[in-house]
């Protein structure tokens, strides 16, 4: 009894201490990218072209995410074979809890688009116009926006959720266990088994959401395995160019691990370990807290990577005077654009 009392108190603590994280992920992911956006209109060289443009979108999009995440505090309460997700906002409701996790389908595709015009920098350089055409540029939004209505659609009409549905249930009591909080409704349920019965439509839905996160994961390595490659194999590109090609690409790649480390990883673990059954209670409280981390990784990645920003943060807190003129004049080679 002792044992069981004493894990419910470490259980209440972890809570509140990954709770105050949020908070803290909260304020920090808003104003570092709104720091990163000023650095970017600020500082950025004009030899950085339309890839500017794409560091915007980056920016703009983490400051969107984390507006997300204040409005729908999204919290992981799987049990035994019963994985659960739900958002606690002003309004109860489903819809709200697919928004938020469709919402880092963005993430993704953002990062394909970036490794697409790494690529095409190095193998088709004649194609980068096309980033600054309209119709291309709906094109990628048409494709990001689809991502994102196919896994919110997924999680809808795949997942149940029912308010007098026993997988719910189950779910809405440990949830308040944990937070004090009784809800309603807002409770995106895969129950895999139950009476000792398989759920054939939860596995399905859980194997497309895996599916999903893999085949991001793949493509945009693919997208970075080509760039390598054709860095290393470019006969027209000199030593100097191909250096810096080589550090851009390394930028992008540290970028990206920000999002598979903090937002894919743990959403496949917590999706995937209630299939076995096996017990992931401190990565259910933990999971959303890796996640509104994400954001302010990403800002503190491009600004120290990234020697424009890096250079002008230091000239903002020195109080110097640091032009895109004078940081053009510098090394080439030792800036990453």
């Amino acid at each position: 009894r002792l044992s069981i009392f004493s894990l419910s108190i470490l259980a209440m603590s972890l809570v509140t201490v990954c709770s105050n994280i949020e908070h803290v992920n909260k304020v920090t992911g808003i104003a570092l990218n709104i720091l990163l956006l000023y650095l970017i209109t600020t500082y950025s060289r004009k030899s950085l072209g339309t890839y500017k443009y794409l560091l915007i979108v980056f920016a703009s999009s983490d400051v969107i995410l984390t507006l997300v995440h204040v409005c729908i505090n999204h919290q992981i309460v799987s049990v035994g074979s019963t994985f659960a997700c739900v958002g606690y906002s002003f309004f109860q409701s489903r819809h709200f809890t697919a928004i938020y996790c469709s919402s880092f389908t963005l993430a993704f595709s953002l990062s394909i688009f970036n490794f697409l015009y790494r690529f095409w920098a190095v193998k088709y350089p004649h194609l980068l116009d096309l980033f600054t055409n309209k119709y291309f540029i709906a094109l990628l939004a048409m494709v990001a926006a689809s991502t994102f209505f196919s896994w919110y659609l997924l999680c809808v009409l795949g997942t149940t959720g029912g308010i007098d549905e026993v997988g719910t249930i189950v779910a809405r009591k440990e949830y308040y266990r944990r937070f004090g909080r009784n809800l309603t409704d807002g409770f995106q349920v895969l129950d895999h088994w139950r009476d000792g019965k398989f759920n054939v439509r939860a596995f399905w839905v859980f194997l497309a959401c895996d599916m999903m996160i893999i085949s991001c994961i793949t493509l945009a390595g693919a997208f970075a395995f080509l760039c390598y490659y054709h860095i290393q194999k470019a006969e027209k590109l000199s030593i100097q160019s191909k250096l810096l090609q080589a550090k851009m690409l390394l930028t992008l790649c540290a970028q990206t691990a920000v999002p598979i480390l903090f937002v894919f990883v743990p959403y496949f673990a917590v999706l995937s370990f209630p299939f076995f059954q096996i017990d992931a209670h401190l990565l259910n409280v933990g999971c959303t807290s890796l996640i509104s981390l994400f954001p302010t990784c990403d800002a503190i990645v491009i600004i120290m990577l990234m020697t424009d920003y890096r250079e002008g943060l230091k000239a903002m807190i020195l109080r110097r005077k640091t032009s895109v003129s004078m940081l053009d004049s510098r090394n080439t080679i030792s800036r990453i654009s």
